[in-house]
């Protein structure tokens, strides 16, 4: 057993470390204000030049707030406990008894949303606790049954399925494959060409609003409903490439830049529906992506990468070029890497084409 002076020494070495870290904080807000103060205007220091921190849009106002703030808050205290589980007498006990920071109350509300505590959630709300802008990302960490309660609860705080995370990222685009939760956000006004800056230029700033991203991710991985819901509220084609995404998907941990791609049947004839549906709302099967980065451009070269022999007849039958050419080339010439059966699928599918008398850019 430690003796009497030693537990005192220790004792002592432990009161010492409290207080030397005490100091460190206080010196890094204090050097916080001091930037603050002598800040670079924002024309010689681009926003998108600052580094930031996961909640940097919530104030700093006491050192314990460097702790408040970490993305993943786990319960220490009586506080945190309340907050995942109740009860919200606690709660209220513990924000009513002295002035609490906004970072304070944060960490409480992001506890109870992965908890699914919509009760203490509304109780942090009205104490005001903030919503920054990856708060709502936390909802969807929270059991599925409490997912849209909560929602509806930030709703009643000033939050809107369109308000902008960082980089003026939304949602939507993340939930193409839940149903209910897509239902919910559309039926509440969620605007589906919204997305994130294309060039990541303001941490602060608002939405891309002619982004495709929601239409591209359902096109990709959600089913022909999810496509379908979002075109029916107002997604436009013409902001992406939806049809490329549905072309080029591949298995899960899949990447035809590293091997050669052999999807199952099942998995490859799955996007055809979708496809069909983006070509009938209007996709252009031979549209030419222009982009900067090397990368295809057509629709039938992603089909044809992603060893698609499904998705590849299909769009040889609908009029798809094989012969148009970008930075990949043609789908006939990189069908001449992936193997002869590809080959082949497209010598039948031009047959095919020649014979009913459709045109290619070799004709």
């Amino acid at each position: 057993m430690a003796s009497r002076a030693q537990l005192q020494q220790d004792l002592v070495m432990k009161a010492r470390q409290q207080q030397i870290q005490k100091m460190a904080r206080q010196q890094q807000l204090a050097a916080i204000q001091q930037n603050k103060t002598h800040q670079p205007s924002q024309s010689t220091q681009p926003r998108s030049m600052v580094m930031g921190s996961h909640f940097d849009d919530l104030p700093t106002l006491e050192p314990e707030d460097f702790d408040h703030k970490c993305l993943e808050p786990s319960p220490l205290s009586s506080f945190d406990f309340a907050c995942r589980g109740g009860p919200v007498s606690t709660i209220e006990e513990t924000v009513t008894s002295k002035p609490r920071t906004p970072a304070f109350l944060h960490r409480g509300l992001l506890i109870a949303l992965r908890a699914g505590n919509v009760e203490t959630a509304r109780c942090l709300l009205s104490n005001g606790a903030p919503i920054a802008r990856q708060t709502p990302d936390f909802i969807l960490k929270a059991p599925v049954n409490k997912q849209i309660p909560l929602f509806e609860l930030f709703t009643a705080y000033g939050w809107t399925p369109n308000t902008p995370g960082l980089y003026g990222a939304v949602l939507l685009p993340r939930l193409v494959n839940n149903l209910p939760l897509l239902s919910w956000f559309l039926a509440n006004g969620a605007n589906p060409n919204l997305g994130p800056q294309k060039d990541f230029h303001d941490r602060h700033g608002n939405s891309d609003t002619k982004s495709c991203n929601a239409l591209e991710n359902a096109a990709a991985r959600g089913s022909v409903e999810a496509v379908r819901m979002l075109l029916e509220a107002g997604a436009r084609i013409q902001n992406g490439a939806p049809l490329h995404y549905a072309a080029g998907v591949c298995p899960e941990g899949a990447n035809p830049h590293v091997g050669r791609v052999k999807p199952s049947k099942e998995f490859d004839a799955g996007r055809i529906p979708v496809m069909h549906l983006l070509v009938e709302n209007g996709a252009v099967l031979n549209y030419k992506v222009e982009s900067r980065h090397m990368e295809p451009q057509y629709a039938i070269v992603h089909a044809v990468m992603a060893g698609a022999i499904e998705r590849v007849k299909w769009l040889l039958e609908q009029g798809a070029d094989p012969f148009a050419k970008g930075s990949f080339g043609s789908a006939a010439s990189y069908a001449s890497f992936w193997g002869e059966e590809m080959e082949k699928v497209i010598e039948q599918g031009l047959a095919a084409r020649n014979k009913a008398g459709l045109q290619t850019s070799q004709s």
